[in-house]
């Protein structure tokens, strides 16, 4: 099943997503963690199926952060949060809702995410391109108790590397390091 909400608010898209699970016959939720994955409109698909196929495995309700950047400046001012909920076969195993901020909304997506955190589940924040300098002390990637990035996209890996590096914190893990599982 799949919702969308335009010009919503996370009190509505937390309604939604009670309102779908019980359509489809499923009130309870049973899932191992949140993953919230901060992306572009670009890499959102790949994104959402690599989620939704780690689901299978580990049932999880996946947050996707898309900041919407419009040309119209009227636009560029206004806040506003779009998102669209998936339950059921639409979202694997677990629940997909994709976010959709524009204007200050994409500067504060921590507290849209927020509210719709599982509780008393772990939280783990996903950069698939573009992280943060320090992953840690990113507003979303606070969230979490595990942030992944990956190198693999970066311009100059060399430099990233190093930038992560200095800024490690416990429960940073990047992707281009567990590739190298069959060469260590």
């Amino acid at each position: 099943m799949k919702i969308d909400l335009t010009d919503t608010t996370a009190s509505k898209v937390n309604k939604a997503l009670v309102r779908g699970r019980r359509a489809i016959g499923t009130p309870a939720v049973g899932m191992v963690l949140t993953m919230v994955i901060v992306t572009d409109e670009e890499n959102a698909y790949d994104s959402i199926k690599a989620a939704e196929e780690a689901s299978h495995e580990h049932p999880s309700r996946t947050l996707v952060v898309i900041k919407r950047h419009t040309r119209n400046p009227r636009e560029r001012t206004h806040p506003r949060l779009d998102a669209e909920v998936r339950v059921g076969s639409e979202a694997g195993t677990g629940e997909t809702v994709v976010l959709r901020t524009y204007g200050e909304v994409s500067e504060h997506a921590d507290s849209v995410v927020l509210p719709l955190l599982l509780p008393d589940a772990p939280v783990v924040v996903w950069w698939p391109t573009d992280a943060p300098e320090n992953p840690a002390k990113d507003p979303l990637g606070a969230l979490g108790q595990r942030r992944i990035t990956d190198l693999y996209t970066a311009e100059n890996p060399m430099e990233v590397l190093d930038a992560r590096r200095r800024s490690y914190a416990p429960g940073d893990t990047d992707l281009a390091w567990t590739r190298l599982t069959l060469w260590r």
